[in-house]
C-alpha cells in the first residue's frame, strides 16, 4: 500500500472532485448574468440611439430609414418600418413620410417662446399685405435617398430643411399668386381660392419631381398696414354710397312709372266721364231750347222722335 510523505507544516494536495464546487458555479452564473445584463443594456442603448451606433435600430411606422455608408459617404439602401441591424461604419437616418405642416403666421413663436412675425410679406400693385398661410406636404419614400444626396445634412435635420428650402419656396409661391391682384380682389373668398390654387400648382411644379408633394395650401388670413386699411375703408364707403344712389334712382324710376300709370288711368276715367257729361249737356240744352221756342205739339213730337 502506497504511503504519502507529509512534511510538517504542509497540507496534502486535494484530489480533484467529480463536480464543480458551489463557489465556482456561483462565479460562473455571475459572469453569465453580467454578460446578459450587458447585452440587454447594449441593445437598449443601440435602439435608443436610433441609428447612431452599431447594433439593432428601430424605424417607426410611417417613416423610412436611410442607411448612410460613412466610409463612402452615400446612401447604401433604404429600410422600411421595423427592427433592423445596423452595421459598422453605418448611420441610419429616420425620415418621416407622413403628412407634415408648415405654418407661417405672425402668431408663431421661437424656441424661447417669444412671438415672431413670420407671415408672408406680399407687395401688391397697390400696397403691402401680410398673409397667414399653412401648407401640408409629404416626402415620397421612393425619392428620400435622392433628397439626401442633394441636400445632405440639411435633409438629415428635417426642420432645418423646411426653414432653408420649403418655407422660402412657399413665400415665393404666395407672392407670385397674390402679387398681381388688387387688394379688394385678394381679400375676397374667390380671390383667396384662386391664389391658393396658383400657389399650390407652383410648389408642386418645382418640388414634386424632387420628392416633395404638397397636398394642401390654405390662406388663413390677410392683413394690411393701417394706411391701406384707412384707404380701403374710405373707398368701400364711397362705393357703398354710389350703390345706394343707384338704388335710389332706380326706386325713383319705379315711382315715376307708377305715377305716370296712375295719371294715365285717371285721364282715361275723366275722358269717359266728360264724354258722358257732354251728351247729357247737349240733351239738356235741347230741352232748354224746347222750353224757349214754345213749339207746337206736332213739332215737339218730331224733335223728340229725332
Amino acid at each position: 500500500m502506497a504511503t504519502v510523505d507529509i512534511k510538517p507544516g504542509k497540507r496534502p494536495p486535494a484530489r480533484p472532485g467529480p463536480m464543480m464546487s458551489v463557489s465556482g458555479r456561483t462565479r460562473l452564473l455571475g459572469i453569465l448574468g453580467l454578460l446578459a445584463l450587458g447585452s440587454v443594456l447594449f441593445l437598449s442603448i443601440s435602439i435608443k440611439a436610433g441609428g447612431h451606433m452599431m447594433g439593432p435600430t428601430y424605424i417607426a411606422p410611417g417613416n423610412v430609414g436611410l442607411v448612410i455608408d460613412n466610409y463612402h459617404g452615400r446612401v447604401a439602401k433604404t429600410l422600411p418600418a421595423g427592427l433592423h441591424w445596423q452595421g459598422l461604419w453605418e448611420t441610419i437616418i429616420e425620415v418621416p413620410t407622413a403628412q407634415r405642416t408648415i405654418t407661417l403666421t405672425n402668431a408663431d413663436t421661437d424656441a424661447s417662446g417669444q412671438r415672431v412675425e413670420n407671415a408672408v410679406q406680399v407687395n401688391t400693385i397697390s400696397n403691402m399685405l401680410q398673409v397667414d398661410v399653412s401648407a401640408q406636404y409629404r416626402i415620397d419614400s421612393e425619392k428620400a435617398d435622392d433628397l439626401y444626396a442633394s441636400y445632405q445634412d440639411q435633409f438629415a435635420d428635417l426642420r432645418r430643411f423646411e426653414a432653408v428650402n420649403l418655407e422660402p419656396a412657399l413665400k415665393e409661391a404666395i407672392n407670385y399668386a397674390i402679387g398681381d391682384m388688387d387688394t379688394a380682389t385678394a381679400l375676397t373668398t374667390a380671390g383667396k381660392q384662386r391664389a391658393e390654387q396658383e400657389a399650390l400648382g407652383m410648389l408642386n411644379g418645382e418640388w414634386e419631381p424632387r420628392g416633395i408633394v404638397f397636398s394642401q395650401l390654405m390662406i388663413r388670413g390677410i392683413e394690411q398696414d393701417q394706411a391701406s386699411k384707412d384707404l380701403l375703408s374710405t373707398t368701400l364707403s364711397k362705393m357703398q354710397e354710389i350703390e345706394n344712389a343707384k338704388l335710389a334712382l332706380q326706386q325713383q324710376r319705379f315711382d315715376n312709372a307708377t305715377l305716370l300709370t296712375k295719371a294715365t288711368a285717371e285721364a282715361q276715367v275723366n275722358r269717359l266721364q266728360n264724354s258722358t257729361l257732354t251728351d247729357l249737356y247737349v240733351q239738356d240744352q235741347l230741352l232748354g231750347q224746347v222750353k224757349r221756342l214754345y213749339l207746337p205739339s206736332d213739332q215737339l213730337m218730331e224733335i223728340m222722335k229725332k
